[in-house]
């Protein structure tokens, strides 16, 4: 019984080694002989801005600067590598779906490799995404974009695209953030202006009703008047007192002047006191209120249009120095030779499995014999 074990094992293995065998030979024939040719086309750029952000400006050798451009640079990579693999740049890259699926027909006697002619448009996107390679570069912020076709042309064709592709959509996200930025500062100013112009108007409408006067002034020289009365009266009460002391009879022509003199003004000061605070006269304490609250409306709404102007200048020369560009370091040429690298790739790949699928069938062999 043990025999016929080995017996089995030992045949197992060998029907094993010899589809691995006729497997790795397939793969070969295929990967060198019967693969169709693929071809690279490779640009490397950056993406940069005018001017260094002002907060590293003076940083010595702008070593800080250098980085904080890079870390800008990686970012928008890391938004270029997943929008240039998205469905609008596809559509964009290829209005025509025909035309798609024409450029990456399977050729024979190929006819593994390559885009089906009924490909589901999801299916399409799938394989569009691997035509390409969009890799920021961690250490210099430079963005390597790879492109693959089975043509030269077709794959300069492609990484071409995708860079007009990359310069619109960071043209596009530049544009929107200023536009967005002058508008809201614009919006500001307008409205602004419009609290300046209410204002302005609620004042002249005030003085073209009470005059140009100043009710601040006004109330100060009133009050100042009254007081120059009352100490008039002061001295007349004295006087009269003084009077009354001197002559017996009250009724005396000497204290009946100074005592008519008192009266009247008891009267011219209760009199202004009226004109000047009383509701039938002009009230110079709320017209007083209401006039210094008028004038801070209105240097209130004259400091607000002055920040919201500054405020809207800034952001026109900030939106300004944020504008970024691409600046090209490698531009994409016509392959002249085929890139075998994917031969290797996709050999070793089948060498790989075929040692796993081994290892594996190896072990679960010497599990069987060992029950």
């Amino acid at each position: 019984r043990l025999k016929s074990g080995l017996d089995w094992s030992w045949r197992t293995l060998f029907s094993g080694s010899v589809l691995a065998s006729l497997f790795l030979v397939g793969s070969a024939i295929y990967c060198f002989g019967i693969g169709r040719d693929r071809y690279t086309s490779v640009s490397e750029f950056v993406i940069k801005q005018p001017m260094p952000p002002s907060a590293t400006g003076s940083v010595l050798l702008g070593g800080s600067a250098m980085s904080t451009s890079v870390l800008s640079s990686l970012e928008d990579g890391r938004y270029l590598q997943t929008y240039l693999k998205s469905s609008d740049v596809k559509q964009n890259v290829f209005p025509d779906p025909a035309v798609f699926k024409a450029k990456y027909a399977p050729v024979a006697p190929d006819e593994w490799s390559g885009l089906p002619s009924d490909a589901v448009e999801q299916n399409q996107l799938a394989f569009f995404q691997r035509q390409l390679e969009v890799i920021p570069q961690e250490m210099s912020g430079a963005i390597v974009l790879s492109t693959n076709a089975y043509t030269p042309q077709d794959a300069f064709d492609l990484n071409q695209s995708l860079l007009n592709q990359a310069q619109l959509f960071v043209n596009e996200v530049n544009q929107s953030i200023s536009a967005d930025q002058r508008l809201f500062a614009e919006k500001q100013v307008a409205f602004a202006k419009d609290r300046l112009k209410k204002a302005s108007d609620q004042l002249e409408a005030f003085q073209d009703k009470y005059g140009q006067l100043n009710p601040e002034e006004e109330q100060q020289a009133t009050t100042s008047f009254i007081n120059n009365l009352e100490s008039r009266l002061v001295d007349l009460k004295v006087e009269e007192a003084s009077l009354r002391r001197q002559y017996r009879d009250p009724d005396a022509p000497e204290v009946a002047f100074v005592a008519d003199q008192v009266l009247e003004l008891e009267r011219q000061i209760q009199e202004e006191r009226d004109k000047a605070v009383g509701p039938g006269g002009r009230d110079l304490n709320k017209l007083a209120n209401q006039a210094s609250r008028l004038q801070s409306d209105v240097e209130f709404a004259r400091d607000s249009l002055s920040s919201a102007m500054t405020a809207a200048d800034n952001s026109r020369m900030e939106s300004q120095r944020q504008l970024k560009f691409i600046v090209m370091l490698s531009k994409p040429q016509v392959a002249a030779a085929p890139d075998d690298s994917w031969r290797w790739k996709a050999f070793l790949s089948c060498i790989g499995s075929v040692i796993v699928i081994w290892g594996v069938g190896g072990f679960m062999l010497s599990a069987v014999n060992r029950d």
